[in-house]
C-alpha cells in the first residue's frame, strides 16, 4: 500500500529556476506598470 516514488532534486532544478525567472520578469513588469499608472 505504500507508493513511494524516489524524486531527483536535480532534475527539477531547470524547471523551478525556470518558474523563478518568469516570476521575477513579471513582478517587475507588474510593479513598472503599477508606478506609471500612478503618475498618470
Amino acid at each position: 500500500m505504500e507508493n513511494y516514488y524516489y524524486v531527483n532534486i536535480f532534475e527539477t532544478k531547470g524547471f523551478e529556476y525556470l518558474l523563478v525567472i518568469i516570476f521575477l520578469i513579471s513582478f517587475i513588469m507588474f510593479i513598472r506598470y503599477m508606478t506609471k499608472a500612478k503618475t498618470t
